[in-house]
């Protein structure tokens, strides 16, 4: 699952693989070349483990959902085609 986050200036692309939980990101601070990143980096601090049991039972749609509400709190807005 690829996903695509805006905000001013400032691109970040994820490259998630669920099923593997694996992660990569791409922006700025990575000179935009994708680096893996730990998998609980994906949730909010301290809620990792809850908010990890609670998607791991819905399916990428809803992940996705999950993923770019979590971004547009943080001020990103999702570009995907």
């Amino acid at each position: 699952m690829d996903l695509k986050f805006k905000c001013g200036n400032e691109l970040i692309y994820f490259k998630i693989d669920r099923q593997n939980k694996k992660a990569q990101i791409s922006s700025s601070k990575t000179f935009y070349k994708f680096k893996p990143i730990a998998w609980k980096m994906l949730f909010d601090k301290g809620k990792e483990r809850i908010q990890e049991i609670r998607t791991d039972h819905i399916d990428d749609k809803k992940f996705k959902v999950c993923l770019i509400v979590a971004m547009n709190q943080k001020g990103y807005v999702n570009v995907n085609s």
